[in-house]
């Protein structure tokens, strides 16, 4: 008697184990997501969104690296010089902290002798980070935390959202590391990558630069740090253009600062703009960088620090508990709003006499009453605020104001702080470029922006000096006649 083959029984879920399970779905992920040229940071978050954070997103990204095609130990070109570079190691490992844990990648290691460059093409496939521990989609999430927080809050936010921890010694590497491929980049191509260009220029493009103080470690406690705010402005809707803003900010002397300030002037294409405001306080270094920059736009002293200066004299002269400060502010305020600087000037001349001679503080109200003049008569031209207002200009520099305490105050002068000049340098550049792009695209723009400006991808202006040179010597000369016409 023959007897019938035995029935094969079905496997059900309760046979396979999680690894299993774990494994079938990591390769159907990998059959449904795969393609060629896949950067790391999109197999991390391919594999982030499948898997989250847990034990088994780790294998599920090893499947997807897997996927890539075995590198061939054949000379590759320099994305320098382009010439084809022979392998100078083989097989090299680098461990590197994902989204999904840890993984080791055996690439191969090049070098070219003309360029005196190494370079790992694997690597460069990949979109990883040059140097460091980390990928780039890990590298982007840790500096946004350090570029907006002191590193101790940092490590503890970090744990809210992340399973493996870090250190505040991995915040102060990738910060330094960022710092320094943000400082090097070609500036106008790193303003290109934060906030492309506009297909139109301006119709009316503000600039506006201001300092602001930083403690600062060592013999000088202070130091002040330059920030400059570039923007659009809508003379119909007398408002600034959403979304248009530009920041700069250097820690250092303006013959550093300017030419950071002028290759973002070069992006928002300013030679090309109709109408150009330069809005700053009275300071005679911010007039001499505008004659300097950009020699044809019209000069503004902001209203504020105008009304500001002649308060202080108003103090000096009738004490700072006198009950006529009240109506010497409006006073002062209403020949300002007629643009009368010289109007201002004959009031406070008319104040000379009334000063006792020899009463307590009246050599200082004199000083302050000739200061003011002084400040008046030199900012003449830059205080007719009744054509500005009509023309539909902004008069106050409010955008330059707001930037220290966003850009710069926010995350460099908090309580207990002192910084390393080095790491306010850096920091002071990080958060400028952080402002004018945003936390998502801000860390790439500043890896493309660097890699080009290595890889010599970047034709860098010639610059004298780090200035533009004044095509006419003075500022909008059209502009200045037909005011005082008016």
């Amino acid at each position: 008697m023959i007897c019938p083959p035995a029935m094969t029984r079905k496997k059900t879920v309760k046979d396979f184990t999680k690894e299993d399970l774990v494994h079938d779905l990591a390769y159907r992920l990998a059959d449904e997501h795969y393609r060629a040229g896949m950067t790391m940071s999109e197999m991390e978050r391919c594999v982030w969104k499948a898997f989250g954070s847990g034990s088994y997103s780790g294998p599920a990204l090893a499947v997807l690296l897997s996927r890539m095609p075995l590198e061939k130990p054949t000379g590759k070109l320099c994305p320098k010089c382009g010439k084809r570079t022979p392998v100078r190691a083989h097989d090299r490992e680098r461990t590197l902290r994902t989204l999904c844990g840890r993984v080791t990648l055996k690439r191969n290691y090049h070098y070219c002798e003309k360029c005196q460059l190494g370079f790992c093409p694997m690597d460069r496939t990949l979109d990883l980070p040059e140097e460091g521990e980390l990928t780039a989609e890990m590298e982007k999430r840790v500096a946004d935390f350090a570029i907006t927080d002191v590193y101790g809050d940092c490590v503890t936010r970090w744990r809210v959202h992340y399973d493996e921890p870090i250190s505040e010694n991995l915040l102060r590497r990738v910060v330094a590391r960022l710092g320094v491929q943000c400082a090097a980049a070609d500036q106008a191509q790193l303003q290109e990558e934060l906030k492309p260009a506009s297909e139109q220029p301006a119709e009316v493009l503000v600039i506006e630069v201001d300092g602001s103080l930083l403690p600062i470690r060592g013999t000088e406690p202070w130091k002040e740090a330059k920030v400059g705010v570039t923007y659009r402005h809508d003379p119909e809707l007398n408002k600034p253009v959403k979304d248009s803003a530009r920041y700069v900010s250097v820690l250092g002397c303006i013959d550093e600062f300017a030419p950071v300030l002028q290759d973002a002037l070069e992006v928002e294409r300013l030679d090309e703009a109709p109408t150009v405001l330069w809005l700053g306080d009275g300071l005679p270094c911010n007039w001499t960088l505008a004659d300097q920059l950009a020699p044809d736009a019209t000069q503004i002293l902001d209203w504020y620090h105008a009304v500001q200066k002649a308060m202080e004299c108003g103090k000096a002269v009738l004490g700072e508990e006198s009950p006529d400060l009240p109506l010497w502010h409006r006073t002062v305020e209403t020949i300002l709003a007629r643009g009368d600087a010289e109007g201002l000037i004959r009031e406070l001349m008319d104040c000379v006499p009334l000063i006792p001679k020899g009463r307590k503080g009246s050599r200082e109200a004199l000083e302050s009453l000739s200061s003011a003049v002084g400040y008046f008569r030199n900012n003449a031209q830059r205080m007719r605020y009744a054509l500005f207002r009509e023309w539909g200009y902004p008069i106050g520099s409010g955008a330059a104001e707001s930037a220290h305490r966003h850009v710069l105050q926010a995350r460099m002068k908090r309580s207990g702080q002192h910084w390393a000049m080095r790491n306010a340098r850096l920091m002071a550049r990080l958060r400028a470029a952080y402002r004018t792009g945003d936390a998502l695209t801000f860390h790439g723009a500043i890896r493309r922006a660097h890699r080009d400006t290595v890889a010599g991808k970047v034709q860098r202006r010639a610059k004298r000096n780090g200035f533009r040179w004044a095509r006419q010597g003075s500022r909008d000369i059209e502009r200045s006649r037909e005011l005082c016409s008016n």
